[in-house]
């Protein structure tokens, strides 16, 4: 993988953000010339390479902006979305659509008129239907409705699918397509509003004022987590290997109810806490698990991180950066 990127001048929509930041610093190591494309350094700031990480102000709603400042760059990431955690994909769906929507428009006209070759475009698990078989399969990406907790964003992200398959088929650009699962890890968001689960529970646990806290639904219900450094390798190899506009799950095998990872938080992060499962309020996919078989055939990718290694970083990283804010 390291020759592939050696030297290539590339572009992370999104970089400043918590999967781009990480991806910046992996392509780093990998001798690529980095831009984070974004509105503001964000994470990039963290970085230990953050002075060779450079950083371009792109307002992405912006199209002559974005044709004007993506160009002469032989890969674009295009990881940049507007999404949040259940309860903000519920309230804003139709702000998180457009939001993605245009973004991705006008990322993609920028690409067209300044003829680059090589994309990368950032789906996600939220495209599958709330009935798709268990593990899902690439196919089921399209079926039905995406699950009504993820609908705006499902659909926005189904349509980055289809308009990477547009530019491959008639500009023949290069186009890797990822279907992340559950992404987590160190510089993730964890304030209530915008968390996705890990950082959420781990903000109620070190927040918590009474010794309990409120989980949703019943607990029973199972996802697969990904950490963040399987995420962006998972990335990079889809570049390198597998660009034909396919989408292509990346997840974990380990699968763990909800009830089981909040018990694993409290025990890692040595509190005492009680859990009290909220059974009024929507708790997504019953059960969520990838098939994997198509990444490790196409790409050779598997999960290198456990969740239980990957949660002592995470923990980490909020003990460290975000409790002494």
């Amino acid at each position: 993988m390291l020759d592939f990127w050696k030297g290539k001048k590339v572009l992370v929509t999104g970089g400043g953000g918590f999967i781009g930041s990480h991806l910046c610093d992996e392509l780093i190591e990998h001798k690529a010339k980095v831009f984070s494309g974004d509105l503001k350094a964000g994470h990039i700031k963290e970085s230990k390479y953050k002075n060779k990480i450079r950083f371009l102000k792109i307002n992405f709603l912006n199209l002559n902006e974005c044709i004007n400042k993506i160009k002469k760059f032989d890969i674009v990431m295009h990881l940049a979305a507007k999404v949040g955690g259940i309860n903000y994909n519920i309230k804003y769906t139709a702000d998180i659509f457009l939001h993605n929507v245009i973004m991705t428009s006008n990322i993609a006209k920028a690409i067209v008129k300044n003829k680059i070759k090589n994309v990368l475009l950032t789906s996600s698990a939220c495209v599958y239907p709330a009935d798709a078989d268990i593990p899902t399969k690439e196919q089921d990406g399209f079926k039905g409705e995406p699950e009504k907790t993820n609908i705006g964003y499902g659909w926005a992200k189904r349509i980055t699918e289809i308009t990477g398959k547009l530019l491959y088929n008639q500009y023949g650009i290069n186009v890797a397509i990822v279907r992340p699962y559950n992404a987590y890890g160190p510089r993730d968001k964890f304030d209530l509003e915008n968390a996705h689960v890990i950082a959420a529970i781990i903000n109620k646990v070190f927040n918590s004022k009474d010794g309990k806290i409120q989980v949703w639904g019943t607990g029973e219900q199972t996802r697969t987590f990904l950490y963040v450094k399987d995420v962006v390798r998972g990335m990079m190899l889809a570049m390198e290997k597998y660009a034909i506009a396919d989408p292509i799950n990346l997840g974990s095998d380990e699968e763990i109810k909800i009830k089981d990872l909040v018990n694993m938080i409290i025990e890692l992060s040595g509190k005492d806490i009680k859990i009290v499962f909220n059974t009024n309020v929507p708790e997504g996919y019953k059960r969520r698990k990838a098939d994997t078989s198509l990444a490790r055939r196409k790409i050779e990718f598997k999960a290198q991180w456990t969740i239980r290694e990957g949660l002592k970083e995470t923990i980490e990283y909020y003990k460290n950066m975000i409790c002494k804010l």
